[in-house]
């Protein structure tokens, strides 16, 4: 006698948080003002490389100067790093670094090409800001921390864009 197993029927998948009815889904292009101060109050964003058609992409923590809008990132490298062999192949980057604020999701996408720079060639403000960033401890590798490389890279950004994405709660009444 062989029993047959049945599969259960598949559900769909159903978000748990409903925005209130009538909510209208807004977005708005940030200005340059607006993209330097939600830059210079985030510490980590998503660096996105590329390698003969591959993709790599890791959290980065980094300091934001909006003299030149550059972005400094602290860079921590183990023997083999695949981090550091996509880097030294990637010509051209992506950075996004995004929140979920008061006003919204906040999204900020710079480009541009990576230089890694030596300690002596930081301004000293870069310098400061790199070491207060607030960067969580944890072990990622069962090696010891001394066999990580830190080094500090600079995008030159070519394109800088921001966006804010929200929900407004007008109804179409209120016209």
């Amino acid at each position: 006698d062989v029993t047959s197993r049945r599969e259960p029927a598949s559900t769909p998948i159903v978000s748990c948080y409903q925005y209130p009815r009538m909510a209208q889904k807004t977005a708005k292009q940030m200005d340059a003002l607006e993209i330097d101060e939600f830059l210079e109050s985030q510490q980590t964003g998503v660096l996105a490389l590329a390698n003969d058609g591959d993709a790599y992409a890791v959290p980065i923590s980094f300091a934001y100067d909006d003299d030149d809008r550059s972005v400094y990132l602290r860079l921590g490298f183990a023997p083999g790093s695949q981090k550091q062999r996509y880097l030294e192949t990637t010509e051209h980057v992506s950075f996004t670094v995004y929140d979920d604020t008061d006003e919204g999701w906040k999204s900020v996408l710079v480009e541009g090409k990576v230089t890694m720079l030596s300690h002596d060639s930081l301004d000293a403000a870069i310098v400061e800001a790199m070491e207060g960033l607030d960067i969580p401890y944890f072990q990622v590798h069962s090696r010891p921390a001394t066999d990580i490389q830190f080094n500090v890279a600079c995008i030159e950004p070519t394109q800088v864009s921001g966006i804010i994405e929200g929900y407004s709660h007008r109804t179409d009444d209120d016209e």
